[in-house]
């Protein structure tokens, strides 16, 4: 019965060719001339032409705000936030929104946010609450993400050959993080699916010492006079506040505390109450929600300046 088998030369063939491609994959990945590597490159120079712009005109007030696609879809208009707080404070004002998809601590150590920041301070530094302190465990089991952004763009190359639609390149917003949300965002249709898994999602509470990088940063900042501030982000009153439990709840609050004191980070909780007709899922706000949250921003800023 064993007479039908491939000789063993065959097998260590096949098995030398997989080993190959892997490596080439590899190879490709991490090298200089990979996706991720040439995402990264845009993504690090849009980011400093951005705020070198923003700095340009010293005589206006330079804010950048920094967030995930919370923030993309709170603070939708930067344009509008400018003439908000001209109306307001009769000040003109450079608003720089940073909004990457799954932006959080780590995205930012990526792409050396806190580097380029410290570069190029603004006098106003917004970082939306939930990305930067909380962690979320689902994005731990994600791909490392230069693997991600190969296969992303080899599945694309070969759609391209097919004659088909390329898939969403969403590192895209490593370097166009200041356009408009998606076309959901102006309906009114509401996510129940999505609505009903964040029902039972949990996060955790960063600690400020697994924040280096950004702590040397915020202490800079603070010998620049740069105002940094902790922006909380809407969310539906049906939801867990956070996604934290009461000991987590506690946790947060020592920590919003230590920076405070430490670097003198203040925390702007959203005061505001809005329905669900507001939201896409309970946290992505839609047209509406983000209408609504502007104003208060601006309001919120005006009266803190």
């Amino acid at each position: 019965m064993y007479e039908d088998a491939p000789p063993l030369k065959v097998w260590a063939y096949s098995v030398s060719a997989i080993f190959s491609l892997l490596l080439l994959f590899v190879l490709f990945t991490y090298s200089g001339f990979g996706p991720y590597a040439k995402v990264l490159e845009r993504s690090n120079k849009s980011l400093e032409d951005a705020l070198i712009e923003i700095n340009k005109d010293t005589s206006a007030i330079s804010v950048v705000i920094v967030g995930s696609s919370l923030t993309e879809d709170a603070l939708v208009d930067p344009k509008a936030i400018e003439e908000g707080i001209f109306k307001q404070t009769n000040k003109k004002a450079n608003v720089l929104r940073v909004a990457i998809y799954f932006m959080n601590m780590d995205l930012a150590k990526r792409i050396d946010f806190f580097g380029y920041i410290r570069k190029y301070p603004p006098q106003y530094l917004f970082l939306e609450n939930f990305g930067m302190n909380l962690d979320d465990g689902n994005l731990s089991t994600l791909l490392p993400i230069p693997i991600d952004a190969s296969l992303l763009y080899l599945r694309n190359e070969l759609r391209k050959k097919l004659g088909m639609n390329s898939n969403e390149d969403y590192y895209t917003k490593w370097h166009t993080f200041d356009t408009k949300p998606f076309p959901e965002f102006y309906s009114d249709k509401f996510d129940s699916a999505t609505f009903r898994s964040l029902q039972t999602k949990k996060m955790t509470v960063r600690q400020a010492s697994q924040n280096a990088i950004a702590n040397e940063a915020y202490e800079a900042l603070q010998k620049k006079r740069t105002k940094i501030v902790f922006l909380d982000m809407p969310q539906s009153d049906k939801l867990q506040r956070n996604f934290l439990d009461k000991d987590a709840a506690a946790e947060f609050n020592k920590v919003l505390q230590h920076y405070r004191q430490q670097y003198s980070v203040e925390y702007w909780p959203y005061t505001g109450s809005m329905s669900d007709s507001c939201f896409i899922d309970g946290i992505h706000l839609n047209y509406k929600g983000a209408l609504k949250y502007q104003e208060w921003f601006v309001s919120e800023f005006a009266s803190k300046r």
